[in-house]
């Protein structure tokens, strides 16, 4: 009898386990289609009314920020993935929503075919910042052609732009950016190279490498 009751007992919590488990599984399936749905909707809206040019088969997870001054360029490729959902993001809460900003006519953010960007912040003042082909980029990086001051004398930081010292930064095909890197100006990252979880980009990065660090340097070479 004992032995009936406690089969019983296992039934209904694997019953409950069951039941739990469908509606977590509905739950997440459901959150999915609508985060997809109005963020790629959404980034199609803004992208007509910004002049921001895209191919087939984007998916936006998600709010995108997209702010593109007069006369620049922001281009996205197909099959692009933006991720700006912490949600749907899966081993890192995403800081801030993905970010596509150009200040002056002359900027330009070319992200080619197949790349993926999880809340990253991309922005190009008066040069050109190029995603390559099946790169990926982690949650929480930052992408940036331009220190936006001079850096000395510091009293001129406020009136003096530095316009001349911004350097286009350029990210080669399967390139793998991990969480919470910094890319600065100038920077070339080769392709298939890895860049380590925490990392600050400030010089070129040969193709073939995992590099990391403050700054980023090669550690080893790839196959």
């Amino acid at each position: 009898m004992t032995f009936n009751v406690f089969k019983k007992v296992q039934r209904e919590k694997n019953n409950k386990k069951f039941l739990y488990d469908r509606i977590c599984a509905l739950y997440i399936k459901g959150q999915d289609f609508l985060s997809v749905f109005f963020g790629t909707f959404v980034f199609r809206l803004k992208a007509f009314m910004f002049g921001v040019e895209y191919g087939r088969g984007i998916k936006c997870y998600g709010p995108i920020h997209i702010i593109r001054a007069v006369g620049s360029k922001i281009s996205v490729g197909n099959n692009v993935m933006f991720l700006s959902s912490s949600p749907r993001c899966t081993a890192s809460s995403i800081y801030a929503p993905v970010r596509l900003k150009t200040y002056s006519d002359t900027a330009q953010i070319i992200i080619e075919d197949d790349a993926g960007i999880n809340g990253t912040s991309i922005t190009a003042r008066t040069r050109c910042i190029y995603i390559g082909r099946n790169t990926r980029l982690a949650p929480n990086v930052t992408i940036m052609d331009s220190d936006f001051h001079a850096l000395w004398p510091p009293e001129t930081r406020m009136e003096n732009p530095a316009l001349e010292e911004d350097r286009d930064v350029r990210i080669g095909n399967n390139v793998w950016i991990a969480t919470q890197c910094i890319i600065l100006k100038g920077v070339t990252i080769g392709e298939n190279s890895i860049i380590a979880a925490g990392s600050v980009v400030t010089g070129d990065i040969p193709p073939n490498v995992i590099a990391g660090g403050v700054p980023a340097k090669v550690i080893r070479n790839l196959p």
